[in-house]
C-alpha cells in the first residue's frame, strides 16, 4: 500500500513538473512520493534509509518552489540525504575500500570522477554565489557513487548511477541549459523518473 501510494504521487507529480508554475499542492503531492517510504523504513527499524529519504523527501519540496534560497537549500537537504545514503552503504550493505581493487572498479570510480569533475567545469562558471555549494554538492554525490560501486551490488550500483544522471541533468537545466529550449524541455521530461526509480531502487535494496 505504501508502496502504491508513493507510485502513485510519483506519476501525479511528474505530470505537474511538465507544466509550468508553483504551488503548495504541487510540493505536496511531490513529498508524497517519498513519505511513504519514510514510513516504511520506520516501520522496518530502518533508521538510516529513513533519514536518508527523509531528506531527500525534503529536498524536494525546497526545489519544487522558485528562488535560488529555496534552490539552496534544497541542495543542502539533498547533499546530507546522500552522506545518509553513503552511511547506509557503509553500514547496512557492506560498502569497504577492499571492494574498489578490481581493474574494473578502478575504472568505475575514475568515470565518475572525471565525470565529478566535467560537472564542477561546466556548472561553476554558470553558478554565481552558488558555486561552492555546488561543487561541495558534485565532490558528496560523486562520493556516494562511489560508495555504491563498493557495495558491489548491481541494484544498488545502478539506483545510484540514476541518481547521479538525474543530478546531472538538474544542473544541466538549472544553470546551462536554454529555457524552453528543446534540451531543456527533454531534461526536464527524464530528471523527475529517473530520480524517483532511483531513490525506489536504493530503498527497496536497503529494505530487503
Amino acid at each position: 500500500m505504501l508502496w502504491a501510494i508513493s507510485g502513485a504521487s510519483a506519476l501525479l507529480y511528474w505530470g505537474f513538473s511538465l507544466r509550468e508554475g508553483t504551488s503548495w499542492f504541487r510540493s505536496s503531492v511531490k513529498s508524497l512520493a517519498l513519505v511513504p517510504l519514510v514510513v516504511l523504513a520506520l516501520v522496518l527499524s530502518a533508521p538510516l534509509v529513513a533519514a536518508a529519504l527523509a531528506l531527500c523527501s525534503l529536498g524536494d519540496v525546497f526545489l519544487s518552489r522558485s528562488g535560488e534560497r529555496f534552490f539552496l537549500a534544497g541542495l543542502i537537504s539533498f547533499a546530507l540525504g546522500h552522506l545518509a545514503w553513503i552511511a547506509v552503504f557503509v553500514l547496512e550493505l557492506g560498502a569497504t575500500p577492499d571492494q574498489l581493487n578490481s581493474v574494473s572498479m578502478g575504472l568505475a570510480v575514475l568515470a565518475m570522477s572525471l565525470h565529478a569533475l566535467f560537472m564542477i567545469r561546466v556548472l561553476l562558471g554558470r553558478a554565481g554565489e552558488l558555486r561552492l555549494p555546488v561543487a561541495i554538492y558534485i565532490a558528496i554525490i560523486m562520493t556516494m557513487g562511489v560508495a555504491a560501486l563498493a557495495t558491489q551490488s548491481p541494484m544498488v550500483i545502478i539506483g545510484a548511477v540514476l541518481f547521479m544522471a538525474s543530478d546531472t541533468l538538474l544542473g544541466l537545466q538549472t544553470f546551462i541549459l536554454a529555457k524552453g529550449g528543446p534540451f531543456e524541455r527533454a531534461a526536464n521530461i527524464l530528471i523527475w523518473p529517473l530520480y524517483w526509480v532511483a531513490v525506489a531502487i536504493l530503498a527497496s535494496v536497503s529494505l530487503a
